[in-house]
């Protein structure tokens, strides 16, 4: 009788379990060369490289700037769910923290920090999961160039 009390329980917790682990097998990724498609696209001359863990890195020119995409939460087949959008500007005076504490307190998933000359630059975090990963990142991209206009205003750039 125990046992077949243990295979009714295995029963439901397979059952249970089977919506979430079919969620993460339909979790969509993006690869460094899906995402080098869609930025090709958009006219942005991007360039596929590799960070220093072996992870997919693009760089590319938005609005005259140089930018990077860094992915995140790679799995072996070179898939990522994460990625970050980044770009710096080099000031002749630098900033201060007021204005990147004022900038930052006006957004949420994007971040203004300064470097040692205390030039600012722009890190946008954003996940591919559960969507389409090459529309949310066109979209994601577009979202970027927005911030970027704000991002150059607020240091008069």
């Amino acid at each position: 009788m125990g046992n077949k009390t243990n295979m009714r329980l295995l029963g439901v917790a397979l059952a249970l379990a089977s919506p979430l682990l079919a969620a993460e097998a339909a979790a969509e990724r993006i690869s460094g060369k899906e995402a080098l498609a869609v930025m090709r696209s958009m006219d942005l001359s991007p360039e596929l490289a590799t960070d220093g863990v072996g992870d997919p890195q693009i760089n590319f020119v938005i609005d005259g700037l140089h930018a990077r995409l860094n992915f995140y939460d790679c799995k072996k087949d070179g898939r990522c769910g994460s990625l970050q959008l980044e770009t710096a500007l080099d000031l002749d005076d630098g900033t201060t923290y007021f204005v990147a504490n004022r900038f930052n307190k006006q957004y949420r998933y994007v971040r203004m920090f300064l470097d040692e000359e205390m030039d600012p630059y722009l890190q946008y975090d954003f996940e591919v999961l559960h969507a389409d990963a090459q529309a949310h990142l066109r979209s994601q991209v577009e979202m970027f160039r927005t911030l970027l206009v704000n991002f150059k205003d607020a240091v008069d750039f």
